[in-house]
C-alpha cells in the first residue's frame, strides 16, 4: 500500500529534520546558521556572511533541483515530504489509535504539542539545542520566536490544512508551467469503461477532488485514491483503475538533470576554491610622522587551526608597528599599521602577509 510507504518516508524525513541539529562535524553543528558569528555551518564547512554568494549558488542549485523534480515527478513533494501535508497526517495517524468518536478532537490535541516540537526544532537550526533548551524561558526574543512559530505551524496544519494546497500554494501554481503529459502523476485510466463507480477514490481524497475527472492542479499525489481503488478492485480480481502514470526517463528530464548537475558542480568548485586565510588592506589616512600613512588590515582565518603571520612592505618603505599577527581558528582579526616611505616611493606600495605555507600580497595606495 502506498500509505505505508508514505508513512515510512514521512517518519524518516521527520527524524532527519529533528536529529540533524544534534549531529556535529569537526565540533560544530552539521547544519546551522550561527547568529553570533553570522556564518552558515554546513556539514563541516563554514560560510561567513561576507561569502554569502555561496548561499546564493546553493539557492540556485535548489531551484534547479526543484525544477527537475517537478518536471519528472510532479507533485511528489507535496504528498510525500511537504511539512504542510506530513505534519497533519502524522497527527492523524496518532489520533487514529483513539476511539472513533474522539479522533477529531484527539487530532487537534496531538497537533498542539507536535507543533511545539516542530517550532523548537526550527530554533535548533539557529541556536544549538542545548543552548535553546537552557535559554528558551530566559530569553524573551527566543521565547517570542518559539511561540510565534508554534502558533503559525499549528494554524497551518490544524486549521488551514489542505485548503492551502488547493488555493495559494506557490508550488502548486508552478505545476501549471512545468508539468506536461509525461510528468509522473496520479491518474485515472479513462480507456477502461468498467469503472465500479464506488466513489471510494473521491471519498478519501484529502483535497476533495475526483481523480476520475482528469488531472487537476489541486492533486497532491498522495496516492490515497490508489490505495482505496486497490482495496475495492482486489476483491474482484480487477486491476486498479488509478495509478501513478508518467515517463521518468525522457529528453526533458535529462535536460533539467544536466542543468541541476552543472549548478552543483559550480557550487562545489566555489566551495573548494575558497582560501583558508584571506588578507585585505585599505588606506585610512596620513600619520603624524613625515611621509607616513596609516593602513587598516583585516585577516580572516577559515581553517580549523590558528595561524601566525608576519606583515612586511616591499619597496623603499618600512613598517613602524608590530609585524606579527595571530589569528585564531574561524576568526577575523583587524588592526592598523603605519608605513613610512623613503625616497622614491611610488604612488602604490605592496603589503605582504606571510605565514606557514602561504604568502598573500596586497596593493595599497601611498599618497
Amino acid at each position: 500500500m502506498w500509505r505505508n510507504r508514505r508513512r515510512i518516508v514521512a517518519l524518516l524525513g521527520g527524524a532527519t529534520t529533528l536529529l540533524l541539529p544534534f549531529l556535529e562535524i569537526r565540533g560544530r553543528s552539521a547544519v546551522r546558521f550561527d547568529l553570533p558569528t553570522l556564518s552558515l555551518h554546513l556539514f563541516g564547512a563554514v560560510v561567513p556572511i561576507d561569502e554569502f554568494y555561496l548561499v546564493l549558488l546553493g539557492a540556485l542549485f535548489l531551484v534547479a533541483l526543484t525544477l527537475w523534480v517537478t518536471v519528472v515527478f510532479g507533485r511528489l513533494w507535496c504528498g510525500w515530504l511537504c511539512p504542510q501535508t506530513v505534519i497533519g497526517e502524522i497527527g492523524g495517524w496518532i489520533a487514529s489509535a483513539l476511539p472513533p468518536g474522539c479522533r477529531s478532537v484527539g487530532k487537534t490535541a496531538v497537533l498542539l504539542p507536535f507543533s511545539a516540537v516542530v517550532s523548537l526544532s526550527l530554533l535548533w537550526y539557529f541556536v544549538p539545542p542545548a543552548e535553546a533548551a537552557r535559554d528558551l524561558v530566559r530569553s524573551p526574543i527566543l521565547l517570542g520566536f518559539f511561540l510565534a512559530q508554534w502558533g503559525v505551524i499549528f494554524l497551518m496544519v490544524a486549521v488551514v490544512g489542505a485548503r492551502f494546497c488547493k488555493t495559494v500554494c506557490p508550488y502548486a501554481m508552478l505545476q501549471n508551467v512545468l508539468a506536461d503529459r509525461e510528468t509522473l502523476a496520479v491518474a485515472y485510466d479513462p480507456a477502461r469503461a468498467e469503472c465500479l463507480r464506488c466513489d471510494r477514490c473521491a471519498g478519501v481524497c484529502p483535497v476533495g477532488i475526483d481523480i476520475r475527472a482528469g488531472g487537476q492542479r489541486e492533486c497532491v499525489a498522495c496516492a490515497a485514491c490508489i490505495d482505496a481503488c486497490r482495496e475495492v478492485t482486489s476483491r474482484r480480481n480487477v486491476a486498479p483503475f488509478i495509478a501513478y502514470r508518467g515517463t521518468v526517463l525522457r529528453g526533458k528530464a535529462y535536460l533539467f538533470a544536466g542543468g541541476c548537475l552543472a549548478t552543483a558542480l559550480v557550487l562545489l568548485a566555489a566551495i573548494w576554491s575558497r582560501p583558508d586565510v584571506r588578507f585585505a588592506v585599505q588606506w585610512e589616512g596620513t600619520a603624524g610622522t613625515p611621509r607616513a600613512n596609516v593602513y587598516r588590515y583585516s585577516v580572516r582565518n577559515d581553517s580549523d587551526r590558528p595561524v601566525a603571520l608576519s606583515l612586511s612592505v616591499e619597496g623603499p618603505a618600512r613598517l613602524l608597528d608590530d609585524r606579527e599577527v595571530a589569528v585564531p581558528s574561524r576568526r577575523r582579526v583587524t588592526g592598523k599599521v603605519t608605513v613610512q616611505g623613503g625616497d622614491g616611493v611610488p604612488g602604490e606600495i605592496l603589503i605582504t602577509a606571510a605565514g606557514r605555507g602561504f604568502r598573500i600580497v596586497r596593493k595599497a595606495a601611498f599618497p
